[in-house]
């Protein structure tokens, strides 16, 4: 896919329009005004965040938007979206000069947003404040980087890829339950031994956004990297990513057949009804068991690693930025500096707080293997921090596909999805 280098602020809009023009929504007609207003109220703020199923959640995000009113004599207004809706309506906005002026980022947004002039650096912010980066899980402040600045700061986090496995049929194998495979030579040892009679080592799924996360874990487990480190080059073939994707290869064997087109959600059905053993998924995972099948016996621990390698997970979750053509900097960045305090991301987040000791007491209180997911936590690492990561994933999903369908042997698909990467990176702009 051949990408752009430059496109016109007119030609930009243009191009979301018609997009948009062609798409079906729920959103009401009125909605789309709601995403092009801006707020120019000198004591006011707007605020668009992920709407969430979970009432408790929303009515304590309110809560605490009420005191931050209250401390600063001011007020805020809270709008939530579904996830998709929420990035339709940050693009409109965002493209046609407007927005709420605190934005809630998808870390995967960030480099599109910075690139694209929609976010303000907060560096100098950050300096004069009582914020620090230590106070956050590496990985999550590191997604708030893009090109050397900072341009958001960590709200919640969560963490792919986890290892679930079922203690009942661990026991009735003769396997000690307390025991999981913590290396991918273990890990096929054991799965070959689990796949029997109509049952299978592991639920792989190949076919989305949350499965590249997998893999990416599987790579920086292996000490590989997507790209370097400028966001210039491909590094998807070097041999650490070779390595992973033939340890992924290797788990196609102990997989149902199906694993190209399956989805999480498939995948997760069969860990929950017996018919896989184990399963690569996020630490929310255990809200779905709690729900599908809470008599389940089940265990929880760190991503297998490679035999000489350490368990890095793959950051995903939400980061808050500030609205370039916002008139309220020093209102929005104080509200950013209090939502992501320790006691207001202990009360407002829709994962795991990514302030590091507000996590440890989220943790405790709501997650079975808390202390796993604490350490998986803080070792993980952020997709890559480019401008066009979305083009680049699905290269990624189609290498990896070719490669479990036997249409390319591993080396030659990762060679073939860099010289893509490559192309894409080399016309991104920035």
């Amino acid at each position: 896919m051949n990408v752009k280098k430059h496109f016109s602020v007119v030609a930009t809009l243009f191009l979301i329009f018609s997009l948009l023009a062609g798409c079906t929504t729920n959103s009401k007609s009125e909605n789309l005004s709601d995403s092009i207003s801006f707020n120019d109220t000198k004591n006011s703020l707007t605020f668009w965040t992920v709407q969430q199923a979970d009432i408790n959640i929303m009515s304590s995000q309110k809560s605490v938007i009420k005191d931050f009113e209250t401390i600063q004599n001011c007020s805020v207004d809270l709008m939530s979206y579904p996830y998709a809706e929420l990035e339709e309506k940050n693009l409109i906005a965002l493209a046609s000069g407007h927005g709420p002026d605190i934005l809630m980022v998808d870390q995967i947004w960030v480099s599109q947003y910075a690139a694209s002039g929609f976010m303000i650096p907060l560096d100098e912010y950050i300096a004069n404040s009582s914020i620090n980066e230590e106070q956050y899980f590496k990985g999550a402040w590191e997604s708030g980087k893009y090109m050397g600045k900072t341009y958001t700061i960590p709200f919640d986090v969560g963490v792919w890829a986890l290892l679930y496995y079922n203690k009942s049929i661990f026991r009735e194998e003769g396997l000690d339950p307390e025991k999981p495979p913590a290396t991918w030579s273990e890990f096929l040892k054991v799965g070959k031994q689990l796949t029997k009679n109509g049952r299978y080592g592991v639920a792989l799924y190949s076919s989305s956004e949350a499965a590249q996360c997998v893999t990416d874990a599987l790579i920086f487990s292996a000490g590989g990297k997507i790209i370097d480190d400028m966001g210039k080059k491909a590094l998807i073939n070097s041999e650490a990513c070779i390595k992973a994707m033939n340890f992924l290869k290797a788990c196609e064997e102990i997989s149902p057949p199906g694993t190209v087109a399956r989805a999480e959600e498939d995948s997760f059905k069969l860990f929950t009804s017996g018919k896989a053993a184990m399963f690569f998924y996020g630490e929310w995972g255990q809200d779905t068991i709690k729900t599908r099948n809470p008599e389940m016996d089940y265990g929880v621990a760190l991503l297998p690693r490679p035999d000489d390698g350490i368990s890095i997970g793959t950051f995903g979750g939400f980061n808050l930025g500030i609205n370039s053509k916002c008139e309220n900097r020093e209102l929005s960045w104080k509200f950013i500096e209090f939502a992501t305090g320790k006691d207001a991301e202990m009360k407002i987040t829709m994962l795991t707080p990514a302030h590091k000791e507000a996590a440890r007491e989220y943790l405790k209180r709501r997650r079975k293997y808390n202390e796993v997911i604490f350490q998986q936590l803080s070792n993980s690492s952020f997709r890559p921090a480019v401008k066009n990561y979305t083009e680049i994933s699905k290269v990624q999903i189609e290498a990896t596909q070719k490669i479990l369908l036997n249409q390319l042997g591993v080396k030659e698909a990762l060679d073939e999805a860099a010289e893509k990467i490559n192309e894409l990176l080399e016309n991104q702009g920035v």
